[in-house]
């Protein structure tokens, strides 16, 4: 009598043990943006994970600066304006130079352009600005940085991705194409790179809302309260350093992006 076929989930006793969470330690990420806002607190938290951090910043030069002076532990700026092909390059090339694992272990791409404007005062250049930094940039940023040794890779998409915003047209496909990028590449890129993505929810209020502006929006997060750039952080990093995980688009929103 022939043996019975396995039970779903049974395997050899040779079976590879499940592989544990990367070690940051003098890994070196790239982190685009870096120097505010959601880009600072991932910055400090890869830092705090013993993590070597490339501080991208294009205007923000100041910020960034201080910033790498708080982290210390080989903490650097990069500077360079992401719709610039050559400039960004020279940014990654620079990156590896001062890299302690001689490569680009990782990326995370944060920066964005967030721009409110109605679809019929948009312009052809707004329009193209827009997806400029929110799309083709991050694109780039990959193929620099896993050129470079790269083998995780994180992009910050957003809610909008698969919400509809009235006056944010621009934004709103521009991150829905880089969810779909996300994913793409994470069957492309596979084995060797995994590329996932975070959606933030409301983590920062504009500078323009007023307290019954904020207090509208968090009525409508089930939680209760708007979230914070150290959760973003967090998930960042668990990302970033869990061996299994690719493809994956995790919602950081406190519910905010259910269907009703």
């Amino acid at each position: 009598m022939s043996n019975p076929p396995p039970s779903p989930g049974s395997g050899p006793s040779d079976a590879p043990p499940a592989s544990a969470p990367l070690d940051l330690k003098d890994r070196l990420f790239l982190v685009t943006g870096g120097g505010v806002r959601v880009g600072r607190a991932i910055c400090e938290e890869l830092a705090r994970g013993g993590a070597q951090v490339a501080i991208h910043c294009n205007r923000s030069v100041g910020d960034a600066q201080a910033l790498a002076e708080q982290l210390g532990g080989g903490a650097f700026v990069v500077a360079a304006d992401l719709r610039d092909r050559l400039a960004t390059e020279v940014m990654f090339d620079l990156a590896q130079r001062q890299s302690r694992s001689g490569r680009i272990d990782g990326l995370v791409n944060s920066a964005a352009l967030f721009t409110r404007t109605p679809f019929a005062q948009l312009t052809d250049a707004q329009w193209d600005d827009e997806l400029a930094v929110n799309l083709t940039a991050p694109q780039r940023c990959i193929r620099f940085a896993t050129a470079r040794g790269a083998t995780s890779v994180v992009n910050l998409v957003d809610i909008a991705a698969w919400q509809p915003w009235r006056e944010f047209s621009a934004y709103c496909v521009s991150k829905a194409g880089l969810l779909h990028l996300t994913r793409i590449l994470a069957r492309e890129l596979a084995p060797t790179v995994r590329v996932n993505a975070i959606a933030p929810g409301t983590v920062l209020f504009p500078d323009d809302y007023d307290s019954d502006a904020r207090a509208r929006v968090i009525s409508r997060i089930p939680v209760g309260r708007a979230g914070d750039p150290g959760d973003v952080a967090r998930a960042v990093r668990f990302l970033l350093t869990e061996p299994y995980l690719t493809g994956v688009c995790l919602p950081v929103d406190g519910g905010q992006g259910v269907s009703p």
